[in-house]
């Protein structure tokens, strides 16, 4: 694949910072600018068609193609839109004129290579005839099943000419604006209809690009979301039968944890306990000290707290003894098994930003932030630049201005659902304002995570909670660590925009 550029660019380009702008008129021309971060290289070859010449460069076509569609500016008088309403085993499709005419109005293909071909054919003929000169792509994300398809035609070459710009709803920007027509049946035979007619009448759609780079990082962290709260829910499940079993075990809190060792140990043994109920407090404070995996701080009242547990405990049936016994044996197992793929993951994501992640190496820097908080923060933030655009209009200038970091601050924290939207009609204003938790659950999970270990060791942020935990009147701490997570957002933009290290306040200049 041979593209020709502006100007000569060095033997080895970091092709992840290359912007460009591509022309309808000059199909490959574009104008690339090198960025600051040391990136990984492509090779690319270079010579000159003639003295005066432009500088011809070869490349892979998909390193190229991810060049020319970084910064595509859709400037179609004439575009097509496309519909799609995904799901599982097929995907249906409306193309639809600019004027809101459809051209097809339903058409229903497999999700599969086979069913794109066919859509990839169906939408170029109809490019043709129709005389477009442009294409406009819109799908609701509906899980991750939307993401094969559109991989494949942002990197079709055929759509090049045709500067195709494609674009993700969120499922309930649809719902919404489907209010604005007379009542329709939700079917999969109408929903791309609406979805066409939304990417058609949408103002500024802000555009998916493939980043092969954050996805497949994005990919990980979000497992290991997956893995935590699959944990969650199994030790909730696993505490339920604890209490059918041992009812008064984990209020007494003989351990901080029922799921540490000796505690998993005992439970896994029932005829230990047994045992131990009728043991003497001094006998029973050394049995213990002696299954510990390390000495016990206090056996003593340990054996105390385990004995008077067992005591005030409801007596277990006969008949649903072994029954009960046999679930918690088997679901400490599946806990164990989430622990050592939870570990796993987390060794992966390590690995993975040991490369080439200078991003999370800037948020690592943050006291309290490990390579997984900060790895998730960074995969779904991505590139930073992206919430600088694109320019806002500014009531004191009158006039358009580049986004600045609190922008983008708030931008970050509407994605992730950290903020919390007013209401007001007429005279009346509410007087609470609930948080808003619409947006990128895994995004909003990270920060809030990440802003709970920054409270035990930055003072500026033990102090910030310390002072929202006082103010509530109720959920002290959720409420206390949720604002902190909001409070880390411009910590986090700082440091990403400005290629900075965390610095703590005292060494400030």
């Amino acid at each position: 694949m041979i593209t020709s550029f502006s100007r000569l660019l060095p033997l080895h380009v970091p092709i992840r910072r290359l912007t460009s702008h591509y022309s309808p008129k000059l199909c490959w021309s574009t104008r690339a600018t090198l960025g600051k971060a040391h990136q990984p290289a492509v090779r690319a070859n270079y010579h000159k068609d003639s003295a005066s010449g432009p500088v011809i460069l070869e490349y892979p076509f998909t390193y190229i193609l991810l060049i020319i569609r970084k910064e595509v500016k859709l400037d179609a008088h004439n575009p097509l839109s496309v519909g799609i309403d995904i799901g599982r085993s097929k995907a249906d499709y409306c193309l639809m004129l600019p004027n809101g005419q459809p051209v097809i109005a339903h058409c229903s293909l497999d999700n599969s290579m086979q069913g794109f071909q066919e859509a990839h054919q169906l939408i170029l003929n109809t490019l043709k005839s129709g005389k477009f000169d442009g294409v406009k792509f819109a799908i609701e994300a509906t899980s991750y099943y939307w993401l094969p398809l559109f991989t494949q035609l942002y990197l079709d070459e055929a759509l090049l000419p045709y500067q195709p710009q494609l674009t993700l709803l969120n499922a309930g920007w649809v719902s919404w604006f489907k209010k604005s027509f007379s009542p329709d049946h939700k079917t999969d035979q109408r929903d791309p209809f609406y979805i066409a007619d939304r990417i058609r009448t949408l103002s500024q759609p802000i555009s998916w690009h493939y980043d092969p780079h954050w996805l497949k990082l994005r990919l990980l962290t979000r497992s290991h979301f997956h893995l935590v709260d699959s944990m969650v829910r199994e030790k909730n499940f696993y505490q339920l039968h604890l209490f059918l079993a041992y009812s008064s075990y984990t209020t007494s809190h003989a351990f901080s944890d029922p799921f540490g060792k000796l505690s998993q140990y005992l439970l896994s043994h029932p005829e230990l306990l047994e045992e131990f109920a009728e043991l003497p407090l001094r006998e029973l404070a050394q049995e213990l000290n002696d299954l510990s995996y390390r000495p016990l701080k206090k056996p003593a009242e340990t054996a105390f707290r385990l004995r008077e547990s067992l005591h005030k405990s409801y007596p277990v049936l006969p008949d649903l003894e072994e029954t009960l016994h046999t679930i918690l044996s088997s679901f400490s197992t599946v806990i164990k098994n989430i622990k050592s793929e939870i570990s796993f993951i987390d060794k992966q994501i390590s690995n993975l930003v040991a490369q080439d992640y200078p991003e999370v190496d800037l948020l690592r820097s943050i006291p309290g932030i490990g390579p997984v908080f900060s790895s998730g923060i960074a995969a779904e933030i991505g590139d930073i630049q992206r919430f600088f655009d694109p320019p806002k209009w500014d009531k004191k200038l009158n006039s358009y201005r580049r986004r600045n970091c609190r922008d983008a601050e708030d931008a970050i924290a509407k994605q992730a659902g950290l903020w919390w939207p007013k209401r007001s009609s007429g005279n009346f204003t509410a007087e609470e304002h609930p948080m808003s938790k619409k947006g990128n659950a895994y995004l909003r999970y990270y920060f809030i995570e990440a802003a709970d270990r920054m409270r035990q060791s930055i003072p500026a942020y033990r102090n910030f909670y310390d002072k929202k935990f006082a103010e509530a009147s109720k959920h002290h701490h959720k409420r206390a660590v949720v604002l902190s997570g909001r409070k880390a957002i411009g910590l986090v933009v700082g440091l990403l925009f400005h290629h900075q290290v965390y610095k703590p306040e005292e060494v400030h200049p």
